[in-house]
Parts: structure tokens; sequence; C-alpha cells
């Protein structure tokens, strides 16, 4: 059986756990190799399938997840025995693949699938996917519940700096990781700097001015523009104020000031 502490692991990670023996925890598609002492012609890989079961010989289905791999082989031995299939029967059990994954896609140094073979934190997986490419990206974490998916969202920078402590949040088997693409926005005219520029808290107009050095000697707040894409793609050119919020991809044109 398993110990209480090793239960609970599994219960608010959902993820690998070890028992108190420091044997991991089988969960399900984790790939594993049964040998019987003395009877090779009993070796077998077998996947634990999504009931939890493996399938071995003789014994046909037996209740795998939520077992070490020594439990499975004890439990292996005792329907061996209680079969009269062989004498005092020795199984060893041993994990040939880990059936736990994340998924992690993005804005990362190497996205792709990793398996997680122990405990596991949003910021060790994120480490091994090779960092953030920009640390104004946003980390999204989709996970399947009972009621559909749930989605978490992460600032990167929080993450970085430590304010967010990514030591501090499990990663679960199938868990879902797409780092965003920092979303950019534009200032044109008469301005200190023209050009592109990061979206990476929410601005308005003003700060986004003040963001590409403010405005030229010729330039003025009056009768400001902005170029913003509308529902049916379509791009539109419509009036803006000091106070309104820029949108990702926007596009700020400033005028010269008349006299």
């Amino acid at each position: 059986m398993l110990s209480v502490v090793a239960l609970a692991c599994l219960a608010l990670t959902g993820g690998p756990a070890y028992a108190a023996d420091g044997g991991r925890v089988l969960t399900k598609s984790d790939v594993v190799t049964i040998k019987v002492v003395s009877q090779p012609d009993m070796d077998t890989t077998s996947r634990v399938e999504l009931d939890g079961t493996v399938q071995f010989p003789y014994v046909g289905r037996i209740k795998a997840a939520g077992l070490t791999e020594d439990g499975l082989a004890r439990a292996i031995e005792r329907r061996l025995a209680a079969r009269q299939i062989v004498n005092d029967p020795h199984v060893l059990v041993e994990i040939a693949n880990f059936g736990s994954e994340v998924s992690v896609q993005g804005e990362v140094g190497a996205p792709g699938l990793y398996t997680i073979d122990r405990t596991t934190t949003l910021a060790q997986i994120l480490a091994r996917a090779g960092g953030l490419k920009d640390s104004g990206s946003a980390v999204v974490v989709q996970r399947g519940g009972p009621n559909g998916k749930i989605v978490r969202r992460y600032d990167g920078k929080d993450i970085l700096s430590g304010k967010i402590n990514g030591d501090h949040i499990l990663v679960e088997n199938n868990d879902e990781i797409y780092v965003e693409l920092v979303p950019f926005y534009y200032v044109y005219g008469y301005v200190g700097k023209t050009g592109e520029f990061p979206l990476e808290r929410p601005l308005t107009v003003q700060q986004a001015i003040a963001i590409a050095g403010g405005l030229a000697p010729l330039g003025t707040d009056w009768r400001l523009k902005i170029k913003r894409k509308a529902a049916d793609g379509q791009t539109e050119e419509v009036p803006a104020s000091l106070d309104d919020e820029v949108q990702p991809n926007d596009t700020i044109i400033v005028n010269e000031r008349l006299f």
C-alpha cells in the first residue's frame, strides 16, 4: 500500500509521485518491463492503460497505476502464486518509459514535449525548454479539469524577477504550456523616436507617446489618429485621445501642429 505522504503527493500534483521508500508511483501511459526470475519466457513489456491496468501473461490485467514498481511486482507475485503458475515467484518491474508529459510551445528556446519523471515546477520546465525568448512574454498554462480546461496566465517578467515564484507552481501530466509572442504597437509622426515598441503592460496613448520620446518640437497631441485592425480584418483609421488604451498592433499617428 502507498503511504499517506505518497497518496497526498499524488492528489496534490496529479503528476509523478513517490512513496516513502523513494519508489516512483506508476501513472497512466507509463511503460514497464516485467521479468520473472528464472522464467525468461514470461518477460513482458506493457503499457499502463487508461484504466490503470497492465497486461501480464497468465494473470491477465492487473492494477498498476498508483503502485510503485515494487508494489506491482509483489501484486504479480501473489497472482502467480495463487494460480500456482510459478512456485515461489520473484518478479522484477522497471519503468522503461515515463508516461507523464508536458507540452511547452511558443516563444521558448526549444519547444516540444517534455517527460516529467519527478515533481516538476513551472520554472524548471521552462528552463528545460530553453527559457523565454522574451521576458515580456505571457506564460499560459492549460490543464484539463472535470468541467473543462483550466487556464492560468502568468507574466514572464514576474516569473523571471521572482515576483511570482515559478518554483512554487507545479506542472502536471498533460499540461499545455504556451509562451505567447510579445505584442507590439507602433508610433509614427512627430515624436522623438518613431518605430515599433513592445506592449508589455496596459498603456494609454499618452504613455505610448512618452515611451516614444514624447512630442517632437512640431508635434501636437491634438488630432491624434490610430490605425487599428477591425473585427472584419480591415484596417481602419480612428480618432484617438490621450486616455485611450493602446491595443496590440495599433499604429499611433502624431500629426504636425498647425501653428
